[in-house]
């Protein structure tokens, strides 16, 4: 049974390979979502050069009619696996490189028209035999060494036979344009059995060679490396490097990578094209060289910023993700990585996206910092229509946090990436929803127009809360999505996945569309991905940090029994507030259920207060949607903190 809860304040707030995570929780039988679903009727404006729009038809999305949060018990399959190591030195433990397991490269359509491999094995072949093609099927003659010389940087240039056009975004529009129109073919390749077999562990025993990097330039900071294919990282994907408007593709090379520790040799592997890359900048300090971004399994990529480790991941797209019947999942095909020329400034990658209903051409404008920013543009092409488009897809892990949903026999007192799904909702209302790890699926909508943000973040900084000096949970990094221009109508969905350990991908947030793209459609998207710490910048209102949950003996266990909520909000204005906290008031709402025992009260201990409250069932429905905010008299001092409950 789906419940939903429209989630707009009321009027005294308005005026202020591994398994998929859904297979490795032992295939739960997949109960009704508990859907909230949370309503906020915008101000439509008019779109601007960044607006969502769908061109082909000249519709706009936000024309669309309202039809959001119909579909809340569908299941989510090829979940990638979470992130398990988490250093970013050079100490050559292996953690550094370290496979970002982004599981759906093996389960997904994926890269293609990769340049055809050089390998070293080759050079004794015939002249036509030994040339090379470049991603878009030009000829360029053999790359003989694609070492650096002379200390130089390890770019590898291919002399071009036919003089190409200097590169241009719209090349790469043209690209993905063209490329809609043909029948999709799936570019997955076999690996050779000595990659394919590798586990996580192993196939982050390949290392690339430092020293080989590209794109290296002390005047700017940064440099690229190669990730190699294996594991479950079946698809080769073309990589260019652009100077000067010139494209040169990288051929294969296997000497560009350390076999020792994984026992294969650069001379056996077989391998084809790559699997992805990471780009390189010093993040932490000027002398350093940590991992700024990376791309590596189907569309997904992540981005970090000063004192982070690698946590949640954002990808390109889904489509039907948690549907009925079953997601697809887009991949890059190729890649274009201009060479930097602002010092200090920002690196530009080109992404050619493909899957069977859609292409795309995104643009990434990388700009490393304390809080790096990733600017992105795409414009997609659909070859046929998709029932639900998430837009800017975030992916995390939850595995249990201090509220204690579910029992873990661990020594730490939390295990997650993220702990909550922070939304800027189009009515200028922050929303804070708690993350879970479910019994059963749950999916969660918020509907909205015009969103001015979402994300998720992990707020709990503090190291003693985790106990874990190997992942450094509190120094994963919170992601926040900017929309630019006008999104229109639609809805911010929460995927939550039933996961048993810390090795599943059990969380996603993403924007969905009223709109439902159809065949021949274009539709142009931009937003800002930053990688930050907690997120307090975002508003100046108090924020929800911690949900603990107890039973209170004595409830009606027929209707769910009792249940005790203690709620701590800190920060904003609201020390200035506590001199009459007796006016200090708890606004406290839930559907299909009885509240009672409402107390707001000093928390010394933690500073700012606690709200507590009881809850207990009504026997209605076996679910309710819970939310809270903190005012003043008639003033809103706290973000909305909103969450589901089955009982």
């Amino acid at each position: 049974m789906t419940t939903l809860c429209f989630a707009g304040q009321p009027a005294l707030a308005a005026g202020a390979k591994a398994k998929p995570a859904a297979q490795a929780a032992s295939s739960p039988e997949v109960a009704p979502a508990v859907a909230d679903v949370s309503g906020a009727s915008g101000t439509n404006s008019p779109a601007d050069d960044g607006a969502v729009k769908l061109v082909a038809d000249g519709t706009k999305a936000a024309d669309a009619p309202d039809n959001a949060g119909n579909s809340a018990s569908s299941t989510a399959k090829n979940a990638p696996v979470a992130e398990q190591a988490q250093s970013k030195d050079d100490s050559g433990d292996g953690s550094d490189n370290a496979v970002p397991d982004n599981n759906g490269a093996n389960a997904a359509p994926g890269a293609g028209d990769a340049a055809v491999p050089v390998d070293d094995a080759a050079k004794g072949a015939q002249a036509d035999e030994n040339t090379a093609k470049t991603p878009d099927g030009s000829q360029v003659a053999p790359v003989e060494n694609v070492q650096p010389a002379n200390g130089e940087t390890g770019d590898a240039v291919a002399t071009q036979v036919e003089p190409q056009p200097p590169f241009s975004p719209e090349l790469v529009i043209d690209r993905a344009r063209e490329l809609a129109k043909k029948p999709f073919e799936d570019p997955r390749r076999e690996l050779p059995a000595a990659l394919a077999d590798l586990d996580a562990a192993q196939y982050a025993k390949i290392k690339f060679k430092k020293d080989q990097a590209f794109l290296k330039d002390t005047a700017t900071g940064f440099s690229m490396e190669l990730y190699h294919p294996g594991y479950m990282y079946d698809v080769p994907v073309g990589i260019n490097l652009v100077k000067d408007g010139k494209v040169n593709p990288v051929p294969y090379s296997s000497s560009l990578f350390d076999f020792a520790s994984t026992g294969l040799s650069d001379n056996n592997v077989g391998a084809q094209g790559y699997a992805g890359f990471s780009l390189k900048y010093p993040l932490d300090s000027v002398k350093s060289n940590e991992e700024l971004a990376s791309f590596l399994g189907a569309s997904y990529f992540r981005v970090m910023g000063r004192d982070q480790v690698r946590g949640p991941l954002a990808r390109a797209l889904a489509v039907d993700l948690a549907g009925p019947s079953g997601e697809e999942f887009p991949v890059f095909r190729e890649f274009w990585v201009e060479q930097p020329t602002d010092p200090w400034g920002t690196v530009t990658v080109f992404a050619l996206l493909d899957s069977a209903r859609v292409t795309g051409a995104y643009q990434f404008d990388i700009s490393p910092g304390e809080r790096t920013v990733a600017s992105v543009k795409a414009t997609l092409f659909f070859r046929d229509q998709i029932q639900k488009l998430g837009i800017a897809p975030l992916s995390s892990m939850f595995l249990f946090g201090e509220q204690k949903r579910r029992h873990f026999d661990d020594y730490r007192n939390e295990v997650h990436n993220s702990d909550g799904l922070l939304i800027h909702n189009g009515q200028g209302e922050w929303l804070w929803r708690p993350l879970d790890n479910p019994k059963n699926l749950q999916i969660s909508s918020f509907l909205d127009q015009n969103p001015r943000g979402f994300g998720l973040m992990q707020r709990d900084r503090n190291f003693d809360h985790y106990q874990d000096a190997s992942a450094h949970f509190e120094k994963r990094p919170g992601y926040w999505i900017m929309p630019k221009g006008d999104w229109g109508k639609g809805h911010v969905e929460l995927v939550e996945i039933p996961s048993p350990d810390e090795t599943n991908e059990n969380i996603v947030a993403f924007w969905v569309p009223d709109a439902k793209p159809k065949a021949g459609d274009e539709l142009e998207i931009s937003y800002d991905l930053t990688a930050m710490s907690d997120g307090r910048e975002l508003h100046g209102m108090a924020r929800a940090l911690d949900t603990r949950i107890a039973p209170v003996p004595g409830g009606d266990e027929d209707n769910g029994g009792i249940h005790r909520f203690m709620l701590n909000f800190r920060g904003g204005d609201l020390d200035y507030y506590m001199g009459d906290i007796a006016n200090l008031q708890a606004d406290i709402s839930a559907s299909n259920a009885s509240v009672s025992n409402i107390r707001v009260v000093e928390d010394k201990e933690n500073g700012g207060v606690r709200i507590m409250f009881d809850l207990a069932g009504t026997g209605e429905t076996p679910t309710s949607n819970l939310r809270a905010f903190l005012h003043y008299k008639d003033r809103v001092v706290s973000e909305t903190w909103t969450m589901p409950w089955a009982f």
